[in-house]
This record gives structure tokens, C-alpha cells and sequence, in this order.
């Protein structure tokens, strides 16, 4: 029974205060005529009512023209703005810059992508020692993984090249437009028709057979008879000495 008037006793004085008033201040603020007006703010006494609403970010607009953009206008030392507005221009001047080097790494990251690696830049020009090679003797290599063939041709074959009718060629080229030392033919190992590998030694002229659909080329590397539209491609070559072949750009000989 003692427990059970206690809690009526708690219950009965919680309900009859509310924030710690009683039922008559309540009922003594309700009738205040203050509450049906515009509530007042009670602030801490370190704090400017200006400061409880910042109308730019967490400054007031008051604070920002005398603290950063036109403190120098309205002191007189600056009254055009002038230094405030170079500020603003070195800062969108900084803003810009970042941007810019920014979107120029981004390109070129991109770019470096689509750049041959320095293994195929490394292949791409080559120099081949021919002093081994005799007369007569076509040697295959390598280049920019195509097939090259390099032959030293006989004085008979250089006479017999150069005394060609080009009327009788499909694609007419001197011998000499297409070998630069008469000595030495350079061409690429690819037949014009469909891409396939001749075979050095062969065909009609003892020179070049391509097996696939039988065109003929001769030791200038020109077609002869056969499907083949065109001659034999003659890569950028050059001799560096009676021994080196070079093959590859010629610019980066730097002659």
C-alpha cells in the first residue's frame, strides 16, 4: 500500500508540472500576450544578432567587404577597387591553371595508350650485316614482323632487269626506280594479292613464286604473270657501309 501511494504521489506532481512550471505559471504564460506576438531570441552576450543568420556562408555580408573584397575602397587607399579586383583575377588565374594542367595530364595519359611500346619502336629500324651473303643468295629477316628478303643479284640478273619492256609490265617500274643498289634487292616478303609468302628461287624467272594462286615476280620484285595487282613493296632501306643494311625511317639516320 505505501509503494502504491508513493507512485501516486510522483504521478500526480509529474502531471502537474510541465519544463518545472506548475499548472498556474502554464496557465500564466498561455494568457501572456507576448506569445501571440513575435518571439524574442535570447542569445549569449558574445554573440551579435547579425551572426545568428550570415547572409554568405557563415560571414555576413559586412564582414566580407571589410575583411577581404573592399576594405582598401572604403578606406580610400584604393577607391577605383583595383587591388580587389587583381585578387579576384590571381585567384581565378590560379583555379584555371590547375584546371588546365590537369586536363593536360588526362590527355596525355590517354594518348600514351595509343603510342607504340619501345620494344616495337626499338624494331622498327634494324641494320642487317650482308657481307656474308655470295651473289646469288636471298636471305629472309625479320622486320617490323614482316618478311624481308634481301638478295645480292648477279650482274646477269642486274642486265636482264634493266633491259625489261615496261609495256609488258602489269605495274611498270624501272629497275632502277625500284632498286637503289643495283647489287643489293630489298623487298618486303608479301604478295600483293592476298597477302601470302612467296617463295624465293622459284617461278618462271627464278626469283619469287608466290604458292597460293602461283604469281610470278621477277628480281626486280615486279609482278610478271599471276592474280597479283602490283609489284612487291620495297621498304625504306639504305646502305651504311659495303657491309650494313640499314632498314627502317630514314630520318633518324639523321643524313
Amino acid at each position: 500500500m505505501a509503494l502504491r501511494r508513493s507512485l501516486v504521489r510522483s504521478f500526480s506532481t509529474a502531471s502537474s508540472q510541465v519544463a518545472g512550471l506548475n499548472v498556474a505559471q502554464l496557465r500564466e504564460q498561455l494568457a501572456s500576450p507576448v506569445l501571440n506576438g513575435k518571439p524574442t531570441i535570447k542569445m549569449p552576450p558574445y554573440l551579435k544578432p547579425s551572426q545568428l543568420r550570415p547572409t554568405r556562408g557563415c560571414f555576413t555580408d559586412e564582414f566580407v567587404l571589410k575583411n577581404y573584397v573592399w576594405s582598401a575602397v572604403k578606406d580610400g587607399s584604393d577607391p577605383k577597387g583595383d587591388k580587389a579586383r587583381l585578387y579576384v583575377y590571381m585567384v581565378k588565374a590560379q583555379n584555371w591553371g590547375t584546371l588546365l594542367a590537369m586536363s593536360r595530364a588526362t590527355v596525355l595519359f590517354i594518348l600514351s595508350h595509343f603510342r607504340p611500346t619501345k620494344s616495337s619502336q626499338a624494331l622498327a629500324n634494324i641494320e642487317v650485316d650482308i657481307g656474308d651473303i655470295p651473289e646469288g643468295k636471298t636471305v629472309t629477316i625479320i622486320w617490323r614482323g614482316k618478311p624481308v628478303f634481301v638478295r645480292h643479284r648477279t650482274k646477269e640478273e642486274i642486265k636482264a632487269e634493266a633491259s625489261v619492256n615496261l609495256a609488258e609490265l602489269r605495274d611498270p617500274q624501272t629497275d632502277a626506280e625500284r632498286i637503289p643498289y643495283p647489287e643489293w634487292a630489298v623487298f618486303v616478303g608479301v604478295c600483293t594479292h592476298l597477302g601470302c609468302v612467296p617463295v624465293a628461287g622459284e617461278g618462271k624467272y627464278g626469283a619469287y613464286l608466290c604458292p597460293c594462286h602461283c604469281a610470278v615476280f621477277d628480281h626486280s620484285g615486279r609482278i610478271r604473270s599471276g592474280p597479283a595487282p602490283l609489284n612487291l613493296e620495297v621498304p625504306p632501306h639504305k646502305l651504311l657501309d659495303e657491309n650494313t643494311l640499314y632498314l627502317g625511317d630514314l630520318r633518324a639516320l639523321g643524313k
